[in-house]
Order: structure tokens, then sequence, then C-alpha cells
């Protein structure tokens, strides 16, 4: 664990001036060998009303670990923004229940490590090959194609019992098509 301290140490001043993260957070590495044996355990979660990410370490890769940092740490951003609702449930489920949640995890797991815009795997970048590969500019359109994306991520739809016969699809925009075919990696990832 001290390695990975270590890393989180220089990941975190990274993440805060990218995130644009203006208050202080506490983050806790957590040891639990129950939640480690169940295949479905908990990586780690954030609270709000504390600032505090936590993350489970028992047997799970390091750099599964800073993955997990760099999600929740994009939770503590959208906090500091005032973007978390303050009743926003996190109960089982909460991310199919509530399209505004949802799009709080559509948005962290796109910067934490998705595959378009990806805040982990910069920093890792930026280490090995020692150089800025963001510049202000490109920052500056990395989280405006985030802001895009969650504004307009249309609401969760419930499965029908039987599926119905669709039309073919009109022709759309380039957006829309990114959006749509984001929208379809995202939902084949998580319902893994």
């Amino acid at each position: 664990m001290t390695e990975v301290e270590g890393f989180v140490n220089k990941f975190y001043p990274y993440a805060q001036e990218r995130l644009g993260i203006d208050r202080p957070v506490t983050i806790i590495l957590r040891s639990d060998s129950e939640n480690a044996k169940k295949i479905l355990g908990k990586t780690g979660y954030y609270d709000p009303e504390y600032n505090e990410v936590v993350i489970y370490v028992d047997d799970r890769h390091p750099k599964d670990i800073l993955r997990s940092i760099s999600h929740e740490l994009i939770h503590h951003a959208q906090n500091c923004r005032g973007d978390l609702a303050s009743d926003g449930e996190t109960d089982l489920g909460y991310a199919q229940k509530d399209d505004h949640m949802r799009k709080m995890e559509i948005e962290a797991y796109l910067l934490s490590n998705g595959d378009d815009l990806m805040v982990f795997r910069d920093f890792e970048d930026n280490l090995k090959n020692g150089s800025n590969l963001m510049s202000e500019h490109t920052k500056e359109d990395l989280q405006k194609k985030i802001r895009e994306i969650v504004e307009e991520t249309p609401a969760v739809q419930q499965p029908t019992q039987q599926p119905v016969p669709q039309a073919p699809e009109p022709r759309v925009s380039d957006k829309e098509w990114y959006l749509r075919s984001l929208y379809h990696k995202l939902a084949q990832k998580w319902s893994k």
C-alpha cells in the first residue's frame, strides 16, 4: 500500500487541477477481506457530506485501486461544483432510478477511465512519457464535451417484456451519432 499511497500523493494534485477541485478531500484506503471475497463487492464510494473517498483495496491490482480513486475524485469535483444533489439517494440501483445521478455516474465513468476522456490514463501517460499531454486548450475542450454529454444523455428507459420491432433509424448528425454510440458503449460496459 505504501507504493499506492505514493502514487495517490502524485495523482491527487494532478486531478485537483484538472478537475477544478477547490475543497480538500480525505482518501481512505480500506481493507475488508469479506468484501474482497464477493464477486460484486464494493470497489469504493464517495461521501459528499464528509468529503471522503473510500476505496476497498484487498485483492486488487494497484492500478485498479488508482482508477477507483480517480472515479470517486470526479464525484468530489461534482460536489465542489454543486452538481451532486444533497438528497440524491445512493442506494442499490440509484444510477438506474435517478436521471440526474445517472448523469453524474456517466460523467465520472467517462472522465476517470472511459474510452474517450481519461483523467487517470492521462496522468499515467504523463508519468511514463515525462510530458504534459493536456494543454489548457485541450482541457477546456474536454470539459466542454463532458458537459454536453452529461446534459444531453437520454433518460433511462426500462426494457419491455418483448422487444418491439423498430423502423430503420433516420440519418443523424455526427454529434447525435457520437452521443448514441457513446451511450450504447456505456450501456454495454455497465451491463456486463
